[in-house]
């Protein structure tokens, strides 16, 4: 990494979108988790609210994330046309709030946070305004651009955080259905997990 690399972002940012560039399989199934019990609780998720004002539920976040976060949904998760579930009818943000801000360690939470900042600062140089502020148009012309960039934290950033809406969108189970998926075969078989238990030896 060049000195602008480490000028332009705190190593906490960029160990956060470490962090996050190795989500996997497993921790989907542990947000999916994590977003069924919560819509089994009652009342804690709700859909996404026209504004960017915290909604019940969010914990984590402040109001400029959750604002950053908010718009990223509406011009990353287009469901409009498709057979796919209303993003307004998914309770995205609750669900990255409950399922992956919250069990973060606080340094990489604080990194994320900062990282966050700095990718809405972003467009000022090219549109004069802060991500939020942005059209749509604008929005995904910058989101392809850092997400192009050859500078690593733009990159790591658009990636990173694009990574965290979908996460969010997916592991809440009624978006499943129109894919024709019916949850893990694990669960539905009763199959109990094993970790990283060792191969049986012959």
């Amino acid at each position: 990494m060049n000195n602008l690399e480490r000028k332009n972002l705190e190593p906490e940012a960029l160990q956060a979108l470490s962090h996050i560039q190795n989500l996997g399989r497993r921790d989907f199934l542990k947000f999916s988790s994590v977003a069924a019990s919560l819509a089994l609780a009652g009342g804690v998720l709700s859909p996404l609210s026209a504004l960017a004002s915290l909604p019940q539920g969010i914990k984590y976040m402040s109001d400029a994330e959750y604002a950053v976060f908010r718009r990223l949904v509406d011009v990353v998760l287009v469901t409009d046309g498709t057979r796919l579930v209303p993003v307004k009818d998914v309770p995205v943000l609750q669900t990255l709030d409950a399922a992956l801000l919250a069990t973060m360690e606080p340094h990489i939470l604080a990194g994320l946070k900062g990282g966050i900042a700095y990718f809405n600062d972003g467009p000022q140089g090219r549109f004069g305004k802060r991500f939020v502020d942005l059209d749509d148009a604008q929005a995904r012309a910058f989101l392809d651009a850092w997400a192009d960039s050859p500078e690593l934290p733009q990159r790591a950033l658009a990636m990173g955080l694009k990574k965290l809406v979908g996460l969010a969108y997916w592991a809440n189970p009624p978006t499943w259905a129109p894919l024709g998926y019916d949850g893990p075969v694990s669960r539905r078989w009763g199959l109990q997990s094993l970790g990283n238990a060792p191969m049986p030896k012959a």
